[in-house]
């Protein structure tokens, strides 16, 4: 069995904090779009540090607001984006059996799992996953 350690501690390319994609114009790495999509009331976090580990009370994404349910949605079409413009990372993440996360702990989202859905799955399964967003981010954009 091969295990690929998805963080900072093992293949940082798998890492939220080293893997950066465009979103809306900005690239950042995916843990800093995570964090930052994060609402609090009305306070707004300026750094991925004020965001973290926090229970948010809705996400913003392109300046517009979304319920919480979305949070999971929004991470996964971030490592979506990121793994559709690496396919060279994909086909070397295939040759994994288990992906783990070491700094796990007791979040909803983790990298890891996103990764394994994508290469075991296929992207489609996430991609099914994350249409109810999709959808709404495509009408708010009208």
């Amino acid at each position: 069995m091969k295990v690929l350690e998805c963080s900072s501690a093992g293949d940082k390319r798998f890492s939220a904090f080293y893997a950066s994609v465009n979103a809306f114009g900005k690239n950042a790495s995916i843990e800093e779009h995570y964090q930052l999509s994060k609402r609090f009331g009305e306070r707004v976090p300026r750094t991925i540090k004020e965001a973290k580990g926090k229970k948010p009370t809705h996400i913003e994404l392109n300046g517009k607001s979304y319920p919480l349910e979305f949070l999971s949605q929004w991470y996964k079409l971030l490592w979506l984006k990121y793994l559709d413009c690496h396919p060279d990372l994909v086909k070397y993440a295939s040759q994994f059996d288990i992906f783990t996360d070491k700094f796990r702990g007791k979040a909803v989202n983790c990298q890891a799992d996103v990764i394994k859905q994508y290469v075991k799955n296929g992207r489609d399964s996430l991609l099914e996953e994350c249409i109810e967003l999709i959808e709404l981010m495509s009408k708010d954009k009208k």
